[in-house]
């Protein structure tokens, strides 16, 4: 560089002034040219530069939409996988039952434009695997429900009105095996169970008028009906029309279309109206009773789920709730139901119920349980559901491509182990049903509480992993563990439950009812529906005969009651002495009933010759002889 400095000055040193003024205007507007041209690509490159980051931070954006998308779009695939199970699966969250609903998962709607004459049925996948630490002849119950033997119709039978005949053809036999050829070995029985036409009549009382004294004076002697007077109803008339609506769900309208269709001219209104003033007036005291003997108790299960009142002054749409509030699955007492109608889900009615109440609730993770634990300066400790717990881990589960895999992939994932983790808990919590409190606490702390330690130590190391789990599972893991505290306060006390399951087959019962009968049309309404769901469950609870028992409150509780002494109440309790009575004798009374309608008839015979009448014809010119009954 210096070398071609030195010749380029030997060669402008013999240039004259003006040459080398030339030059150096030649030059500047050189310089000056690429100056320009040097500022123009600078302002090109610093456009481009601005373009390639806007183009950068959109395309960023872009990649960040797109992986919320397909999360969003995961999450709705999941939420519409547990929505066809819900609708059409088996509503159940056991775990071979759940391995079963996974590998067999619900084929689409077909197109009922299809030709096919033969569709081909897919094969139906099953699988044989066998569970580490499962026990022989072990009932995969993880549900913890009393698997009772219920009775079979046939024996259920035996108890009910017969009518007895006897279906024998004399003539018939006789032209198969002639006369006298056959006799009677033994009688086949066959039973079939009718219907009568109608249970419906009018009970017609006639009260005498009394003429009296020499001027005839006129008097009729009292009579009203204890219900409504002046009125059809009956306390039999109205424990029929709840049991229809409150046990079987069939709405009013229905009811008064069926009494229209069998002659009797029952319009809804009536019904409703019925209803409406005798079962506050009849049940609210009873309902009082049953509040205040569940709060001595002291172990609740607690639950809610909504209703639809039309007219509560909301919006449409607004939900109402009922609060279920159900005495401990394994308290030693006598089981009741309470249901309690509230416009909102607000900790509020959980303050008014339980005001002055010192024991334990179990429940679900809903907030306001737990508000009221930390505002009852420990009269009230919450225990958790380790059936939502389950729940959580079974909807992780069923979201996988369980049907691509394999047994050991299968056994393999997260979610099974979890799910097998806690059937262990189950399995041994469920041996232990029939021991009382004080031996179901020691023996949980020996066999059930390893379970539980166990699980929670598996539920925690997958929190500290870094492996990457679906939405559903890192939900199922995240409320295991705020959980954990409660859900494990079942081995401190025999009496407090595994799970809220009680509560909620209580509600189910409800819910079937609810989706026949949609909505309650006033606020009115809805409270009385909490009144008889409240009755009619507790007496289903009490396996007593709930039409029976209904009918005794109606009949019995506008003689015995007094407003200013309650003693009659725990006569009027299902479980209570006076109930059984009753419902021992209008038994036998119904019985007697129908052994009059239908008398035993006697039992045929094999026919004998002596048992007939000889009639000889007369002979030839001689006198026919008397007739002769042979003695039987």
């Amino acid at each position: 560089m210096r070398a071609d400095r030195v010749s380029f000055i030997n060669l402008i040193g013999g240039y004259s002034r003006e040459n080398l003024i030339s030059l150096t205007v030649s030059l500047y507007d050189e310089l000056k040219e690429t100056r320009l041209m040097q500022g123009e690509n600078d302002r090109i490159n610093t456009e481009a530069h601005i373009q390639f980051s806007e183009l950068r931070e959109k395309y960023e954006g872009l990649l960040q939409e797109n992986l919320e998308l397909k999360t969003m779009l995961s999450k709705e695939i999941d939420k519409n996988t547990l929505k066809t199970r819900s609708t059409f699966g088996r509503s159940t969250e056991k775990l071979l039952p759940l391995i079963d609903a996974a590998d067999n998962p619900m084929d689409d709607q077909q197109d009922e434009g299809d030709a096919g004459d033969n569709p081909v049925l897919p094969e139906r996948k099953s699988r044989i695997i066998d569970f580490p630490g499962k026990k022989r002849g072990y009932n995969d119950s993880e549900s913890g429900t009393r698997n009772q033997k219920k009775k079979s119709l046939a024996a259920s039978a035996e108890d009910m009105p017969k009518e007895i005949l006897y279906d024998i053809d004399i003539k018939k036999l006789n032209e198969l095996y002639g006369q006298y050829g056959w006799r009677i070995a033994h009688w086949h029985r066959h039973r079939t169970i009718e219907v009568m036409p109608s249970k419906y009549y009018v009970k017609e009382v006639y009260t005498p008028v009394i003429s009296s004294g020499l001027e005839h004076s006129l008097f009729t002697v009292s009579y009203e009906n204890p219900l409504i007077d002046k009125s059809m109803v009956s306390p039999s008339i109205m424990a029929d029309i709840l049991y229809r609506k409150f046990v079987l769900g069939l709405p009013f309208y229905r009811q008064s279309t069926d009494f229209r269709l069998n002659g009797m001219e029952l319009s809804k209104q009536t019904l409703i109206n019925w209803v409406n003033t005798l079962v506050p007036e009849i049940f609210e005291d009873i309902y009082v009773f049953l509040i205040g003997c569940l709060l001595k108790y002291g172990y609740t299960q607690n639950d809610e789920t909504y209703i639809q009142v039309n007219k509560d002054g909301c919006g449409p749409g607004h939900k109402s709730y009922m609060w279920v509030h159900v005495s401990s699955e394994l308290l030693d007492c006598n089981p009741i139901v309470i249901f309690c109608y509230e416009a909102t889900r607000n900790t509020d009615h959980l303050r008014s119920f339980f005001g002055e109440f010192m024991g334990y609730l179990t429940c679900d993770a809903y907030i306001s349980y737990q508000v009221l634990e930390n505002e009852s300066d420990g009269r009230i400790i919450t225990t958790g559901c380790m059936m939502h717990c389950r729940r959580y881990f079974a909807e992780a589960f069923f979201v996988q491509d369980v049907a691509s895999l394999g047994d050991d992939e299968l056994l393999a994932l997260k979610e099974t182990r979890a799910l097998m983790l806690i059937r262990d808990i189950y399995s041994e919590e469920n041996q232990l049903r029939g021991l009382t409190a004080d031996e179901r606490k020691s023996t949980r702390a020996t066999a059930v509480a390893p379970r539980v330690d166990a699980f929670f130590e598996y539920v925690h190391s997958l929190k500290e992993s870094t492996e990457v789990f679906s939405d559903r599972m890192n939900k199922a893991i995240t409320y295991a563990i705020n959980q954990e505290q409660r859900l494990r306060r079942f081995l401190d006390d025999g009496c407090i439950p595994l799970d809220n399951g009680k509560s909620e087959r209580v509600i189910r019962s409800y819910s079937v009812g609810r989706a026949n009968w949609l909505f309650a049309d006033t606020i009115a309404g809805a409270k009385v529906n909490a009144l008889i769901y409240s009755i009619v469950e507790t007496a289903k609870a009490n396996q007593v005969n709930i039409g029976c028992y209904l009918k005794y409150l109606f009949e019995k509780v506008p003689v015995a009651r007094d407003p200013k002494d309650k003693d009659f109440l725990a006569s009027m309790m299902p479980w209570s002495a006076a109930y059984r009575e009753y419902e021992r004798v209008r038994k036998q009374s119904d019985l007697l009933l129908y052994r009059d309608m239908f008398p035993e008839p006697d039992r045929p015979r094999t026919p004998r010759k002596k048992d007939l009448i000889i009639n000889l014809p007369p002979a030839k010119n001689s006198t026919p002889p008397p007739s002769k009954i042979l003695p039987a």
